[in-house]
């Protein structure tokens, strides 16, 4: 009966910490989406750490909405919107299921994503 005891309690120990680390891989996924969700200011666009920022690009804002749905305005009136994704992992952003941007930093305050394009060469845009 004893042995009984010590299995069932190392059992329910093991559910126990199984459970918690489900709960803890689905709280960083949520968390890495949740960060990315609200309205982001382009403040530097560059290439080889030199600027490409386009006067149109300056002041331009990335709304990434929690249905999944986003906005990108820039200061000359122009409007493009679509569907954006992150993955699993929280180091893809992926738009329109096509334009799939590598993830740098994504925080409270600060996101950071690069795109490979072309010939140009690693593109990276920091947002705040």
């Amino acid at each position: 009966m004893k042995n009984l005891k010590k299995s069932f309690g190392a059992l329910i120990l093991a559910i126990c910490v199984l459970s918690g680390f489900l709960f803890v891989s689905c709280d960083k996924e949520e968390t890495e989406v949740n960060m990315i969700i609200r309205n982001w200011s382009l403040e530097t666009k560059t290439v080889l750490g030199g600027s490409v920022i386009t006067d149109c690009e300056k002041g331009s804002t990335w709304n990434f909405k929690s249905d999944g749905s986003y906005v990108i305005k820039d200061s000359c009136g122009d409007t493009k919107t679509g569907t954006w994704k992150v993955a699993e992992d929280g180091k893809t952003l992926t738009l329109n299921d096509a334009t799939a941007y590598k993830v740098i930093e994504n925080s409270l305050t600060k996101l950071v994503i690069d795109l490979q394009v072309g010939d140009a060469g690693l593109v990276r845009w920091t947002f705040k």
